[in-house]
């Protein structure tokens, strides 16, 4: 474990005290949690920017076929003038067959 000499102003040393008493945490374990988040989101942001950089959309469509012939969920449609799906089988536009 390693030790570090904080700066911090006046008014946010105050702020942290108070919201480690409101968490019955020490000020310690606050600060390192709090730098923990922080740490966690600069990673998460790092992750999703390599996933994208691999992201290989020509293979959307093979997905796709494989998928039942039903609206996606909302929030989940294609963007509007998508093209890589053939009109055909671009989701949600196809009649699904009822029995009867």
């Amino acid at each position: 474990m390693s030790n570090y000499a904080l700066r911090i102003p006046d008014s946010l040393f105050e702020f942290a005290k108070k919201c480690a008493k409101e968490d019955n945490v020490s000020l310690n374990q606050f600060i390192v949690l709090a730098v923990a988040e922080k740490v966690s989101a600069l990673k998460t942001s790092e992750f999703f920017a390599e996933r994208i950089a691999r992201a290989r959309p020509e293979r959307l469509e093979k997905i796709l076929t494989k998928t039942p012939d039903h609206s996606p969920v909302p929030g989940d449609e294609l963007p509007a003038g998508w093209r890589g799906v053939a009109k055909n089988r671009r989701r949600g536009t196809r009649e699904r067959k009822t029995a009867g």
